[in-house]
């Protein structure tokens, strides 16, 4: 690509202190954020795709610290920030929408008056100026009756509001890029298709780049641009939507595609990874999911794959792109996977 990005994240490391001990969460990682995308980061829960993305916002726990790597932003390396230096980018800049809205929210402060306070803080409005910008924010994020909606509580919002409000405030910094932590987590299916187009209007009108952790294959076919797969503290593939779902390389993206309830058949069981992720207080040699891939080759448990280029937008971190790799062939199930999903329909797979 010739477009510079506006994040990018290059050998990243972080550790976290546990008991006296170190756990290594992310392991050289990098990634690319282009202006106006939308890019998901996919893998199983304790993958690292919430620790990584943390630290766009300065938000690690106390006891992780980064120790390698850079992450670049409007040419500045965040990873030297001071708490200073993310006062003028968190939020302001760069955003994040959390897992759950209830522990997002103050529940003993009035809706509204949350909305303002982040319109206060970085827009620079004040008192009724503030207070209209909230109600009309409420109003652009689906709440029906702002006005009386300002001066309610979180427990009077359903699950589906609590999270429309925590995008208000998020969209109220009018922020460059904006993360999106599981945002559809424990929500109907319905109420997800509402939240995800609330966000991709969102994304439209203010011109934003999103970025989306999630472990739904499903909710990446319908809004990503780009995909990043993670595991074990790692991205072991990255590319185009497209490519993920039907040029994918890693036996990891595989074992996640094979897992789309959207393949099943009627009357049997969903494919399962076998086996459960390494223990990332040990050290990993190889390849990190060799011990859960049937057709491992010797390698892959001596040496760790570099990154094989596959097309210019896409690579995956596996021995199977060696040129001397024997040919392996992709898991049946996701061989047509360009018509099954093309069958589906309303996702960004089908133009």
């Amino acid at each position: 690509m010739d477009r510079q990005p506006i994040i990018s994240a290059k050998d990243v490391e972080i550790t976290f202190s546990l008991r006296g001990r170190k756990l290594n969460a992310i392991r050289k990682c990098s990634l690319d954020l282009y202006d106006g995308e939308t890019l998901a980061i996919v893998g199983e829960s304790g993958s690292g795709k919430s620790v990584f993305t943390k630290t766009f916002v300065g938000m690690l726990d106390a006891n992780g610290s980064i120790t390698g790597g850079s992450i670049l932003f409007e040419g500045r390396d965040m990873t030297k920030f001071t708490e200073k230096d993310w006062l003028g980018v968190r939020g302001k800049k760069i955003a994040m929408v959390m897992q759950d809205p209830m522990t997002s929210l103050n529940p003993l402060k009035k809706i509204g008056k949350q909305i303002q306070e982040s319109i206060e803080h970085h827009q620079g409005l004040k008192g009724e100026a503030a207070k209209k910008a909230a109600i009309e924010m409420l109003a652009k994020v689906g709440i029906p009756d702002p006005e009386r909606r300002y001066d309610q509580y979180p427990h009077e919002f359903s699950g589906g509001m609590r999270q429309r409000v925590v995008i208000a405030i998020a969209a109220a910094c009018r922020p460059q890029v904006l993360i999106c932590d599981e945002p559809t987590t424990a929500l109907d299916v319905t109420i997800q298709a509402q939240i995800l187009q609330l966000i991709r209007d969102l994304q439209k009108e203010l011109g934003m780049s999103v970025i989306y952790i999630t472990h739904d294959l499903g909710v990446v076919a319908n809004v990503a641009d780009r995909v990043a797969v993670m595991y074990a503290g790692q991205i072991v593939e990255y590319g185009t939507v497209e490519e993920i779902f039907y040029d994918a390389w890693h036996p990891y993206t595989w074992a996640l595609l094979q897992a789309l309830p959207q393949l099943g058949t009627k009357g049997e069981s969903l494919p399962t990874v076998d086996g459960t992720p390494p223990n990332l207080f040990n050290e990993i040699k190889g390849d990190a999911f060799a011990p859960r891939n049937k057709h491992a080759l010797a390698i892959d448990f001596v040496a760790e794959p570099p990154f094989f280029q596959v097309s210019e937008t896409h690579a995956a971190k596996t021995w199977y792109l060696d040129p001397r790799a024997p040919k392996i062939e992709r898991p049946h199930s996701i061989q047509n996977l360009r018509e099954k999903m093309g069958k589906m329909g309303g996702s960004n797979l089908n133009g």
